[in-house]
C-alpha cells in the first residue's frame, strides 16, 4: 500500500462526518431541535441524540459556562483525529488489489473507536468541569462512552464510503511494468566520438557539474554503433569491379586478422654474421709455351686439284660443302709473323 493510497483514505473518510458535522451539529441547528417539540424518546429521537454528540458551538447557552464549549470542540476536534488515524494504520494492511470492500470496514471500525474514545474523554472533562451533571465519574464516563460508539456505529458507514472512494482515486493511473532483470537503469550512452580541432562542443554534450555523477552502466554490444579504433584510418569499401573507375588507386585487400600478441613485443631475428673470407691462394705463373718446331708446308695440299676446281655445282643447295673438308683442314699453330 502506498502512502498516496493511505492519505487518499484518511481524507476521504473524514470528509463525508465533517460535512455532516458542519451542517447538522452546528449550535444554531442545535438549539432549534431543542426549542422545538421534538421528542428525543420516539421515533428516531434516540439516533438524533447519537449524532449530537458530534456538536460544536461558538458561544455557550443560557446559563452555562464557556467551559462546556471548550469541552465540546475539543471532544469534536479528537474523533476527527482519532479517525484519520485509524484510518491510516489499518489501511496498511489491506490488499491493493482486492481492497474496496476491506476499505468500507476499515472506515467503519475507525469511526466506532474513534466515537467511543471521544465519549472517554468528553465524559471525563463534563464532569470536572460542569456542575449540572448530577452524576457520578463512571455513570457520566460510561455513558459518554455509549454514546460515541453508537453515533460511530449508527453514521461509521459514511466514513466507509469514503475511505473506499479514496482507495479507488488512490490507485495509479497506469500499471507499473516490471523492468526485466539486469536492464540498464539509466539510458545507454553515446560512444565518446573524437572533436575535430577548431569545432565547437554541442550545447547537449557539455557536461553539467550540478548533476550528481551516475555509475556508467555497460550497453549492450548490440546497440552500440561501430566506432573505428583512433590513430587507424578507416578502412574503405572495397568498390565492385563495374564501379571501379580507369586510372583510380585500387586499395589492397585485407589480410588475414594478425593474432593480438601479450607481454613484451618479439625480438627481431638477428641474422647470422658473415664468414670470414679466406685468402685467395696465389696465383701460379702461368708455363711458358714453348715453341712449336716448324712444320714443312705440304705444296701439294694447298694447291688446288684442277679436277675439284671444276666440279659442277650440285643441284642440292646443302650438298656444296666438300665431303673432304675435314681431311685437308690443317692447324696452323705457328705464331703469325709480325
Amino acid at each position: 500500500m502506498t502512502m498516496r493510497r493511505i492519505f487518499m483514505m484518511a481524507g476521504g473518510a473524514v470528509l463525508p462526518v465533517a460535512v455532516l458535522t458542519l451542517l447538522l451539529n452546528n449550535q444554531w441547528v442545535v438549539d432549534a431541535i431543542q426549542e422545538s417539540d421534538f421528542q428525543y424518546d420516539e421515533g428516531i429521537g434516540p439516533l438524533v441524540i447519537w449524532a449530537h454528540s458530534l456538536a460544536w458551538r461558538f458561544s455557550p447557552q443560557p446559563g452555562l459556562e464557556w467551559s462546556t464549549v471548550l469541552v465540546a470542540d475539543f471532544s469534536v476536534v479528537l474523533f476527527f483525529v482519532l479517525l484519520a488515524l485509524f484510518v491510516a494504520g489499518a489501511g496498511r494492511i489491506i490488499d491493493q488489489n482486492r481492497g474496496p470492500l476491506g476499505a468500507l470496514v476499515v472506515g467503519w471500525w475507525a469511526a466506532i473507536v474513534a466515537g467511543g474514545v471521544a465519549g472517554l474523554v468528553y465524559g471525563a472533562l463534563a464532569h470536572w468541569t460542569a456542575d449540572y451533571i448530577p452524576s457520578t465519574l463512571s455513570q457520566a464516563v460510561f455513558t459518554s462512552i455509549a454514546r460515541g460508539a453508537a453515533a460511530g456505529f449508527a453514521f461509521g458507514w459514511l466514513p466507509g464510503l469514503g475511505a473506499m472512494g479514496g482507495f479507488a482515486f488512490g490507485r495509479p493511473r497506469t500499471p507499473a511494468t516490471q523492468q526485466p532483470y539486469g536492464a540498464p537503469q539509466y539510458p545507454p550512452q553515446q560512444p565518446y566520438a573524437p572533436r575535430q580541432h577548431g569545432v565547437p562542443m554541442p550545447q547537449h554534450q557539455m557536461p553539467h557539474p550540478q548533476q550528481p555523477q551516475q555509475p556508467p552502466m555497460q550497453p549492450h554490444p548490440s546497440a552500440v554503433p561501430y566506432v573505428p579504433p583512433q590513430g587507424h584510418p578507416q578502412q574503405q569499401p572495397w568498390p565492385a569491379p563495374g564501379q571501379q573507375q580507369p586510372g583510380a588507386h585500387v586499395p589492397q585487400q585485407p589480410g588475414p586478422p594478425v593474432p593480438q600478441q601479450f607481454g613484451p613485443p618479439p625480438a627481431p631475428p638477428q641474422q647470422p654474421a658473415p664468414a670470414p673470407q679466406q685468402p685467395a691462394p696465389p696465383q701460379q705463373p702461368a708455363p711458358a709455351q714453348q715453341p712449336e718446331a716448324p712444320r714443312q708446308p705440304e705444296a701439294a695440299a694447298d694447291t688446288p686439284e684442277p679436277a675439284e676446281a671444276e666440279q659442277e655445282p650440285s643441284a642440292n643447295p646443302w650438298d656444296g660443302d666438300d665431303p673432304d673438308l675435314a681431311d685437308r683442314t690443317i692447324i696452323d699453330r705457328r705464331r703469325d709473323e709480325e
